[in-house]
C-alpha cells in the first residue's frame, strides 16, 4: 500500500475522524472544568450558607489532630467565636469512614455543643439514607453521640467516631486558636 492510497483508505479516515472527536472533547471538558470549577473557599463559605443562612467570614485554622477512631480534616474559625469543623470517622461499615462537617459552638470563650450537624462524605457505607436531618441534630443528654440508627450500626459507628473526634478536639482547644 502506498501513501497516496493510505491517505485515501477508510482506516486513515477513521483514525482522523476519532482524532477530531478526541479534540473536541478534550477542549470542551477543558472548558466545562473552567466555567464549573469550585474552589475550596467557595465550597467552604457554601457550607456556612448552609448553616447560617447568610455568609459569615471566617479564618482557617491549621491542625493536625486525629484519634485512633477520626480524624479533624479542617476547621475553621468564624466570626461569630464558633468553629466550623470537618471530620471524618473511621471504622464504619466494611472500615469505611463518614466524614461531616458541624459547628462548636462556644459561649463566653467555653465550649456549649456541638450542632448542625451534616454528612459532608463517606466511603463505603450503605445505609446513609437512613441519616436524616433529625437524627443528626437529634444528639441529646450527658452522652450526645451515643445514639444508633437502627440497621446502620457499623455506619452509626463512624458518623459517632467523627462527631466523638470532633469534641475531643474543641474540648482540647478550650475556645483558643490551637491545633
Amino acid at each position: 500500500m502506498t501513501v497516496k492510497e493510505f491517505l485515501k483508505s477508510k482506516t486513515f479516515r477513521c483514525v482522523i475522524v476519532l482524532l477530531c472527536i478526541a479534540l473536541l472533547s478534550g477542549g470542551l471538558l477543558a472548558i466545562c472544568n473552567d466555567l464549573l470549577f469550585v474552589s475550596n473557599e467557595e465550597r467552604v463559605a457554601r457550607t456556612i450558607k448552609s448553616i447560617y443562612n447568610q455568609e459569615i467570614g471566617y479564618t482557617i485554622i491549621e491542625c493536625d489532630y486525629s484519634t485512633e477512631d477520626g480524624t479533624i480534616d479542617n476547621v475553621y474559625r468564624l466570626e461569630d467565636g464558633n468553629y466550623l469543623v470537618k471530620a471524618t470517622g473511621e471504622k464504619g461499615y466494611k472500615q469505611g469512614t463518614i466524614s461531616v462537617w458541624c459547628v462548636a459552638v462556644f459561649e463566653n470563650g467555653s465550649f456549649r455543643e456541638i450542632k448542625n450537624v451534616s454528612v459532608a462524605g463517606y466511603d463505603k457505607q450503605t445505609l446513609m439514607s437512613k441519616f436524616t436531618k433529625s437524627v443528626l441534630n437529634g444528639y441529646t443528654g450527658d452522652d450526645p453521640f451515643s445514639d444508633v440508627v437502627s440497621g446502620a450500626t457499623f455506619s452509626s459507628n463512624a458518623l459517632n467516631n467523627a462527631l466523638n473526634t470532633v469534641l475531643s478536639y474543641v474540648q482540647t482547644i478550650g475556645g483558643g486558636d490551637h491545633d
